[in-house]
């Protein structure tokens, strides 16, 4: 079994002309190894590309098959996150649809339909979860530099949506310091066999435009905030340096091709070997009460079914109204409110007693069926938060009985806000979207991990 390799090719310098050649250099270098990739684009790149009549670039974007969108105009303000930060989340996902559906119609008019997306930067928002269903657009890539989850080198679901968040196994910056860290950069692709795991996967992230340019494009144009009528291109390698750039990259894709023990794919394809998104069967009780008791509420697998924090919580609740183990259990999502950090422990709930505890039960299973929801708060259980519902439910399950700490494991796949990249240097001074980050955490119910087929 070998390890999955993804390059990632971010198409954003829309200000720029000469990216376009080294556009043009990197899809000839990549057909002449037959290396796969995927080409995330932003909308206004694409109309970049077609306002430079570079018809034939556009079509050879048009046969690649994994091609992604990455946002409508990236690094320009108000950025994704930036407007996200402001509202509540149902009108953040309403208002993610609006402005990034002109770009991705962009990319379909002139490429293809996107198959994927990418956050710009450090762009993550969880809004992008809910959006991207509804744009038919199933498959969130990201990074590990960039995204609020750390899901380390596999796939996860998160509500309806495949997420990637792989790790970045190249140099910061890479491209725009190419020849000169050449040797750095093969050397980290040598040691992912020895480091990873069979079928974990890894990324290596590339800038086109890097390869003739000695700045980011968008920190001339809108560095910690921001905003200029006329937009600037960013300084330019003399030609002598893009050629020795080009240059390194061929040797980069020509050597690390032939590394054994790396399988080089693009993301639809391997997401295309993900087994599709269904509820697990009901687990029996003592099996599904000792993975909580000694792994916490999940994300798990629990023989070879992979169950969500929500799953947990739902299969507690239907194995209290008697439901037999082995049926399907509902599809259910995060709830649609939540926040917590607490460890909770079932003996302080102790006094809900059985009988509330299972009438209890059946709410939980109504409104999941009614909603396609986990509930925030149990009515019938004095508005009791729902993980403390399910700490009550596994104490009174357990045997012997003795108290149960209940840890919200899921919660760990969450970064910290010291971790997260805010400090990305397009964001304003300051700008510290806590809000996104509770989101995020409300979001984890639904993390389940994401399988391969056999």
């Amino acid at each position: 079994m070998t390890l999955y390799g993804l390059i990632r090719f971010d198409i954003e310098d829309f200000v720029t002309e000469e990216s376009d050649e080294a556009l043009e250099f990197v899809l000839d270098v990549m057909d002449e190894y037959q290396m796969p990739a995927s080409y995330g684009i932003v909308g206004k790149k694409a109309q970049s590309l077609f306002a430079h009549h570079q018809m034939k670039t556009l079509e050879r974007l048009a046969q690649k098959n994994s091609v992604g969108f990455h946002s409508t105009s990236h690094s320009e303000h108000p950025t994704i996150a930036e407007e996200m930060a402001e509202l509540d989340y149902e009108d953040g996902v309403a208002r993610f649809i609006a402005r990034e559906k002109v770009g991705i119609d962009m990319v379909k008019d002139l490429i293809k339909s996107p198959v994927y997306f990418t956050q710009p930067g450090g762009n993550w928002v969880p809004q992008a979860v809910d959006a991207l269903s509804l744009l038919n657009m199933p498959i969130f890539f990201s990074d590990s530099w960039n995204s609020y989850l750390d899901t380390a080198r596999q796939p996860m679901w998160i509500e309806d949506i495949v997420h990637w968040s792989l790790p970045v196994l190249n140099p910061k910056p890479f491209a725009m310091k190419l020849p000169d860290n050449l040797d750095e950069a093969i050397q980290l692709i040598e040691q992912a066999p020895q480091d990873l795991a069979p079928q974990d996967a890894f990324m290596v992230m590339v800038h086109p435009t890097e390869l003739v340019t000695t700045k980011f494009w968008d920190a001339v144009n809108f560095e910690l905030g921001a905003t200029n009528a006329t937009l600037r291109k960013a300084p330019l390698r003399c030609i002598q340096d893009r050629h020795e750039a080009y240059e390194g990259f061929r040797q980069y894709i020509r050597h690390i091709r032939q590394i054994a023990g790396i399988e080089w794919i693009d993301i639809a394809s391997l997401s295309g070997r993900i087994q599709p998104l269904t509820p697990p069967a009901l687990s029996d009780p003592q099996t599904l009460l000792t993975i909580i008791t000694r792994y916490g509420l999940g994300p798990a697998i629990i023989h070879d079914q992979s169950y969500s924090a929500a799953d947990m919580v739902v299969a507690l609740a239907l194995l209290m109204t008697g439901a037999t183990p082995g049926q399907r259990l509902p599809h259910v999502k995060a709830p649609a409110q939540w926040g917590s950090q607490r460890l909770f422990n079932g003996q302080e709930m102790s006094l809900l007693g059985e009988k509330l505890l299972r009438q209890s039960a059946h709410e939980i299973v109504d409104q999941v069926l009614e909603t396609g929801r986990l509930p925030a708060l149990v009515r019938t259980a004095r508005d009791l938060a729902i993980e403390e519902w399910a700490a009550s439910a596994i104490y009174h399950f357990s045997t012997p009985v003795g108290a149960v700490s209940l840890p919200l494991t899921f919660l760990d796949y969450v970064k910290e806000p010291k971790d997260l990249h805010w400090d990305w240097p397009i964001f304003p001074p300051d700008f510290h979207p806590y809000p996104l980050w509770q989101e995020t955490r409300r979001l984890a119910w639904s993390l389940k991990w994401a399988q391969y087929q056999s």
